[in-house]
């Protein structure tokens, strides 16, 4: 049989990508080895660098090939089938390149290529440069495998992005690929609604920067515990873990942001799994910054300092197992869905963690130990199956082994210490972050704790989130406030509480008269054990980010005297404080404007519309909501965009009602991916004012010529005073009126003639009456309609039921009567400007400190 031939099909670009990605791994496993070799002979460092900017000018040749196909519309590759079509705005091919789960990994791999080159810059020459660049070449080896896409044996590795149509497993075997002209006939799928915003863009690059840089104090560690040189490597490692945790932090607060603006749920942080994921690293990453310089100064924190700046990379490669392999389900809108990696995923979690803590331990013997038992662990779950338990297991003995080094071998500060230390404040700050990682990290894992165990917990809502982490905050932002007025090793306990104390003062009385007015407001003696928890966790948030707040303050102008370039800590504190207070403010005292009116029930629409969240608003018509009127005044399509201007005024002189603003929230209806709505907010100095839609009819009606033509009929079945709701008004079946008696009509071939009388009161109780009428002429029936002008309603009598005692009766309405009408959710976030003005403040302060670490570094080299 002759095989098809295809026509339009740009075969040179999946030959020239997948060359592109063996030239990638191969250039990866070289330099791997090369920079193993080179510690012991340093004549292999050229081979070694060589190798590895191979391996990055062919993710380059990756990527650049990727873009061709995009921007080219290659639509028979399925990548960009899968995610681009020719509608879209060309500003969203980013986009498109990264929504894959492909895409992403190349953009992870494309920032550890970049950052590898500084580093090995940086590093040129130095002892430290093969041990670290030969773990980052150990981590491409993994990434450059997620998009090979190839078989060893029956097990797929990796998903190769230059497939196509015609070869992946999904569409292979789609009739319409038959074609040999099919490329002409393609209607590719598109991006995701929800990710046409210039949003994802930005926040993607920016977090999975965040997610490569914590590469760089792994690699440290690692290489330090591999060469047993356990403090030298931290000097060098600290301004890259502050970097990792500016880039990182400005990542997550993009992702807020964009929740925000762009997504519907009414706000910028909602503990989805995904967003948990990016939060837990950083947690551990500020905390191992922290305890870095605890060791910086005293030289203690050794084995907390390594442990952490392990976890950090290890949680990231752990978010990427829970986001990727489909095991979260439904439980997060933002994850992808399982292309069959799921396996090879675990393997590189359980790699990093097999070698991190072989590496903790000091003791020869004992490593050697571990790691007989890991690979004899391997054997029996390959030979006798149960690799859940056996996994389980692994992971509790390596968590033994950690703890028993820690304690046993690994080298250890003489001095304990002080309690009024800055040291000892600073390693409880960093234990509290870490202690808040593991719940939140437990409570993200309970999809993956189903699936070992075969459980059925339900995952927390936003409340337990809230509750659970209350507490953590408040000690957090005690020990932020008080922590800079400590000196190293030892500070007088008394001058250090009399130091504090006026912050304190001012953040208690400030505190307590925003506070005090809402236990009285919310009537607190009577209130539920849960309202009062939540009363009195609002409370000490509030005078704790206050007291971090002018603590700080109070010491970049008292002790730093105003000095930007030696404050990065401190305004950094400063911005972190005003974050907690924005967010609880914002979230606590928001105000939902949208409690609908009582004779729209908008149960009627589905049972997830609430009249006490949202409110219907008529075109045309103005309704009262919180302090405004608010008018729906218009609907337009532009393109697969539907728009909805909704004005908002309030009332001026003489009570006369005055335009105030407009906000045009809209849906966008993608016929392929769904309905997405997408919010607008009118932002104020103390509040934003936030609107989205939750329901509309999204058709909109061009044709003006048709108004007065009437809708379809609906039949309506009732008794003698029974009632019928049109749009615009209640119809009471009034009464029966007949020309003829029963026996008059049998005795004679008369007309029968019965009148239905319906009364018809609109929404101003003004009465109309119809009356249409149901005639039998010979044994005809003649039906008779009436119609209603004032109302807009034709009503037609067409059918008596004798045994039932009924009525059957039409009704029609003019389809100008039928108004367009949306619902609408309008939501208050009073000082959530405080929220972003500390997000601002704190990155500030992170890259203020960042210059101030490499600047001393560099005084020190030198």
């Amino acid at each position: 049989m002759k095989a098809v031939e295809f026509v339009g099909e740009h075969v040179w670009a999946g030959q020239l990508g997948n060359a592109f990605i063996t030239l990638s791994f191969v250039a990866a496993v070289l330099s791997f080895i090369t920079y193993i070799l080179a510690q012991k002979d340093r004549s292999y460092l050229k081979l070694a660098r060589f190798s590895f900017n191979l391996h990055g000018f062919s993710v380059i040749g990756i990527i650049l090939t990727m873009f061709w196909m995009l921007f080219n519309h290659y639509f028979e590759y399925h990548y960009v089938y899968q995610h681009s079509n020719r509608e879209m705005n060309m500003k969203y091919i980013l986009s498109c390149f990264w929504e894959g789960q492909e895409g992403s990994f190349l953009l992870w791999t494309f920032w550890n290529i970049i950052l590898g080159w500084v580093l090995k810059k940086q590093l040129k020459e130095g002892e430290w440069e093969a041990p670290v660049m030969m773990v980052f070449a150990l981590v491409q080896i993994f990434l450059a495998s997620m998009i090979l896409g190839i078989y060893l044996g029956d097990y797929k590795l990796g998903s190769n992005p230059f497939l196509l149509l015609r070869e992946h497993p999904d569409s292979a075997n789609a009739p319409f690929l038959q074609s040999a002209n099919y490329v002409s006939k393609l209607n590719p799928r598109g991006l995701n609604p929800l990710l046409m915003n210039y949003w994802m863009t930005i926040h993607p690059p920016t977090l999975f920067l965040g997610f490569a840089s914590t590469l760089v104090p792994f690699a440290f560690s690692i290489a330090a515990l591999s060469n047993k040189q356990y403090t030298k490597w931290q000097s060098l490692a600290l301004p890259w873990t502050f970097f990792g945790i500016l880039v990182l932090g400005v990542g997550i607060l993009m992702g807020g942001a964009w929740a925000y603006e762009a997504l519907s749920f009414g706000g910028f942080w909602a503990w989805d799994p995904v967003e948990n994921s990016s939060l837990v690293p950083w947690l551990v990453l500020v905390a191992a910054g922290h305890t870095m310089i605890i060791n910086k100064h005293k030289g203690g924190s050794l084995f907390t300092t390594h442990f952490l700046s392990i976890g950090g990379f290890l949680l990231v490669l752990y978010s990427t197992f829970l986001t990727r392999s489909g095991v979260l389900g439904n439980a997060s809108v933002h994850a992808f869905t399982d292309l069959g990696m799921t396996g090879q995923l675990v393997l590189y979690v359980l790699t990093f963690i097999f070698i991190s803590v072989a590496l903790l331990i000091s003791e020869p013997l004992f490593k050697t130990s571990y790691v007989v038992v890991s690979l004899l662990m391997l054997a029996a779950s390959l030979i006798y199956g149960h690799a859940r338990l056996i996994l389980l297991i692994w992971i509790l003995c390596s968590a033994v082994v950690t703890i028993i080094s820690y304690y046993w071998y690994f080298p250890k500060e003489k001095e304990e210490e002080e309690l009024f230390s800055r040291e000892f404040w600073m390693f409880l700050g960093s234990l509290v972050l870490v202690l808040a990682s593991l719940i939140i990290t437990y409570f993200t894992s309970i999809p993956v704790i189903n699936k070992l165990f075969g459980t059925e917990y339900a995952p927390p809502k936003v409340p337990v989130y809230n509750v659970w982490m209350a507490p953590f905050a408040i000690l957090l932002l005690i020990l932020i406030a008080a922590a800079q007025f400590l000196k190293y090793k030892k500070t007088d306990g008394r001058q250090f509480l009399k130091r504090i104390s006026y912050s304190f003062g001012f953040a208690l009385l400030f505190g307590l008269v925003c506070a005090i007015p809402l236990y009285f407001l919310n009537d607190f003696a009577s209130a539920d054990d849960a309202k009062k928890w939540d009363l009195i966790s609002y409370t000490l948030i509030l005078i704790t980010g206050l007291f971090a707040a002018f603590a700080n303050l109070d010491y970049f102008v008292n002790v730093f005297k105003g000095k930007v370039s030696k404050s990065g800590a401190a305004i950094a504190h400063i911005g972190f404080a005003l974050i907690m207070v924005g967010v609880l403010i914002s979230t606590s005292k928001r105000v939902n404007l949208s409690a609908s009116t009582p004779d729209k029930r908008l149960s009627k629409l589905g049972p997830e519309y609430n009249e006490k969240e949202s409110v219907l608003l008529t075109q045309g018509d103005t309704v009262a909501m919180g302090p405004y009127l608010v008018t729906y005044k218009a609907k337009r399509r532009e393109g697969i965009d539907v728009y909805f201007e909704v004005d908002y005024l309030k009332l001026g002189k003489n009570n006369k009602p005055e335009y105030d603003f407009t906000l045009i929230p809209h849906v966008q209806d993608n016929p392929r991916m769904g309905k997405a709505p997408e919010p607008a907010t009118r932002h104020y100095l103390d509040r934003d004012v936030y609107t989205h839609v939750t329901y509309a009819i999204l058709q909109v009606d061009t044709n003006k010529t048709k108004k007065d033509a009437f809708s379809s009929a609906n039949n309506y079945i009732g008794h003698v005073g029974d009632t019928i709701f049109s749009s615009n008004a209640i119809i009471v079946i009034d009464s029966l009126r007949s020309n003829l008696s029963k026996e008059e009509y049998q005795k004679n071939d008369s007309v029968l003639e019965v009148t239905a009388v319906l009364r018809c009161v609109d929404v101003k109780s003004n009465v109309y009456y119809a009356r249409p009428k149901f005639i039998i002429q010979k044994n005809v029936v003649i039906p008779k309609e009436d119609i209603v002008e004032e109302l807009g309603l034709k009503l037609v009598f067409w059918k008596i039921n004798p045994e039932e005692g009924t009525i059957e009766v039409t009704m029609s309405e003019k389809i100008s009567n039928n108004k367009d009408f949306i619902v609408m959710q309008a939501l208050v976030f009073p000082y959530i400007n405080l929220l972003w003005l500390g997000c601002v403040i704190m990155a500030i302060g992170t890259f203020i400190a960042i210059l101030e670490r490499i600047r001393k570094f560099r005084s020190l080299s030198s």
